[in-house]
């Protein structure tokens, strides 16, 4: 017993989750790491720059399905043109079940659950450095565009729905293709770089 008892002392201390954090909680951590320079090497992992500002911002990596209690941290690239920033890429939103655009509307999806409210922080990248920009709240009280994503979204599944087809040349401001390496058959919905050109990079 006395051996047992040893070993379990010696197991090491897990560190206790941290609460999860509201979007405004984040935009105004944000706002004290931007225009700063951070190295971040290269990778093939696109995903890194925005998995490095969640790191910088507090918010654990988990299988939960939104990054904060309200919404989703979304980071784009972007590079300068003609001296104005413009978007390198479109934003992964998420993957697309089409069991679940067969059959569900565009405010019962997991598409809409995503894109319901988020931050979404541009960052610009010189060789082995990123800086995080302004970032920018968006939610479904902006009517306007919503009506869009409502409207690309049925699109998407009209078109599924009535020829068993999905293009990405579907939607204005959300687009579905397919994600992965090449070949892959998996698809996914995105921001459009119009979305960001109109929306975030004011």
């Amino acid at each position: 017993m006395t051996d047992i008892i040893k070993v379990l002392r010696r197991r090491p201390k897990v560190a206790p989750i941290p609460p999860r954090q509201t979007i405004n909680d984040i935009y105004q951590k944000c706002l004290l790491i931007i225009n700063k320079e951070y190295t971040l090497p290269i990778t093939s992992n696109k995903g890194k720059p925005g998995l490095y500002l969640e790191d910088l911002l507090g918010i654990p990596h988990s299988s939960e399905c939104l990054d904060c209690i309200d919404g989703e941290i979304k980071t784009f690239p972007v590079k300068l043109h003609k001296g104005k920033f413009v978007p390198k890429e479109t934003i992964a939103v998420t993957m697309l079940s089409t069991n679940e655009l067969r059959t569900t509307s565009f405010l019962d999806s997991k598409c809409y659950k995503k894109l319901k409210k988020m931050l979404v922080v541009p960052y610009y990248r010189t060789g082995e450095t990123i800086t995080y920009m302004k970032p920018v709240i968006i939610s479904d009280e902006c009517t306007e565009l919503y009506k869009i994503l409502e409207s690309d979204y049925h699109a998407i599944q009209k078109r599924y729905v009535e020829e068993d087809v999905l293009v990405s040349s579907t939607g204005t401001l959300l687009q579905n293709r397919t994600k992965g390496s090449k070949g892959s058959t998996s698809r996914a919905f995105y921001l459009r770089t119009a979305f960001m050109k109109k929306y975030v990079l004011l």
